[in-house]
């Protein structure tokens, strides 16, 4: 089988993947009073990591940062999120999650993987997977690109 055969057959099962898994996540969305934009921002901030810009959240989320600015403040509105002033700079805004913040994150995390089409697969199947992912999402995007 040619390479682009299975390049394309890989992508098309990632795309498939990644559409049940948002129909999966958007499916238990009214469970936990979420909306779809306040799920995947959730979903993004890691309360393990540091935090996070709000126009580096913008760029995760592929969104113009008034965006995020308006899901700050719906996330504070519920007491999930709180915006405040970076570490290492005070004129940068950062979003961190509350102590219920973190409850209703991993909540949507643990609903999306019981209810994930990966649930099927052994936890060995899913560590190589996730190596691959991960060796996968590591590529440099300039190699990617045919035009460079």
């Amino acid at each position: 089988m040619p390479s682009s055969d299975i390049a394309a057959r890989t992508l098309d099962q990632v795309m498939q993947l990644a559409a049940r898994i948002t129909g999966v996540m958007r499916n238990g969305l009214e469970e936990l009073d979420l909306t779809e934009p306040l799920a995947n921002l959730l979903w993004i901030l890691d309360p393990a990591a540091a935090p996070l810009p709000l126009r580096k959240l913008a760029a995760q989320l592929h969104c113009d940062p008034s965006n995020i600015s308006q899901l700050s403040v719906q996330l504070e509105d519920k007491g999930l999120g709180q915006r405040r002033p970076h570490p290492e700079d005070g004129r940068v805004r950062t979003l961190v999650l509350t102590e219920r913040g973190v409850e209703v994150r991993t909540q949507l995390l643990d609903l999306v993987a019981a209810r994930s089409p990966l649930s099927v697969l052994g936890e060995a199947e899913q560590h190589r997977l996730q190596a691959m992912l991960t060796k996968a999402l590591a590529a440099p995007r300039q190699s990617l690109d045919p035009g460079s």
